[in-house]
């Protein structure tokens, strides 16, 4: 198994679940790495640089010189770029399972808190488009390389699970285990996120029209997408 860091990943509140912007200043990493937060500004520095550029151009070394450090120091926590992305990957499936657990009610219907586990699912996806790029896409093959990646996507789906056994058995009807309900659930709200997120981007131009207008109606009432879904799933009384 391949190291990520030798630093502990916090998930830290709501207010983490937004990526750093673009415009952020060098010299604003550079103080981070001095209060001890290289990793955490390398990760973000990272996420800055994928945005305007994509993964193959991201070099340890470049960040450095954003960071104000020497060359080596990331290799200190992060022994490769597969690495660093790894760590980026594992940070949002920590603070996914985060925001979505604060966004729950617990004391409300099960029900509603699957619907607000949906729609933190979703307002996660939006506000971190490149984590969540890194956390299901193809860049990252192979999670078992990495012990702590694999440790925190199975807790974020575990709080997936534990929410819809709830629901399973608040309702012995749905006769399905979590299991089967999750693959059901997870893959609506996925391609609801996904679509939202690639798809529109594409200018007015596009000659998909008549699916962007559907997405656009999705986008200006995502709920509304949820509570159907969770109609669909519940047995009629």
């Amino acid at each position: 198994m391949s190291d990520i860091t030798d630093w502990a990943f916090a998930t830290g509140s709501s207010n983490v679940t937004a990526e750093p912007n673009q415009s952020t200043e060098s010299a604003r990493a550079s103080r981070a790495y001095h209060h001890g937060d290289l990793p955490e500004t390398l990760m973000d520095a990272a996420i800055r640089h994928i945005a305007a550029e994509g993964t193959e151009k991201l070099s340890l070394r470049a960040l450095a010189r954003e960071c104000g450090v020497s060359a080596t120091a990331p290799y200190r926590h992060f022994p490769s770029k597969r690495c660093l992305l790894a760590a980026v990957a594992t940070r949002g499936f920590l603070r996914l399972r985060a925001h979505c657990e604060e966004r729950m009610d617990r004391g409300a219907a099960i029900e509603e808190q699957v619907l607000a586990l949906g729609n933190a699912y979703i307002d996660f996806a939006l506000n971190n488009p490149i984590t969540y790029q890194l956390m299901f896409g193809s860049v990252i093959e192979d999670f078992s390389d990495y012990d702590m990646l694999a440790d925190a996507a199975d807790s974020s789906y575990g709080l997936v699970l534990d929410v819809l056994g709830q629901l399973i058995d608040e309702h012995p009807e749905l006769n399905m285990n979590a299991t089967e309900l999750g693959g059901i659930v997870w893959g609506a709200v996925h391609g609801i996120a996904s679509l939202r997120l690639f798809y529109l981007g594409r200018g007015e131009g596009s000659k998909h029209r008549k699916p962007l207008e559907s997405l656009r109606s999705l986008e200006a009432n995502p709920g509304r997408a949820l509570e159907v879904l969770m109609g669909g799933i519940l047995p009629r009384s």
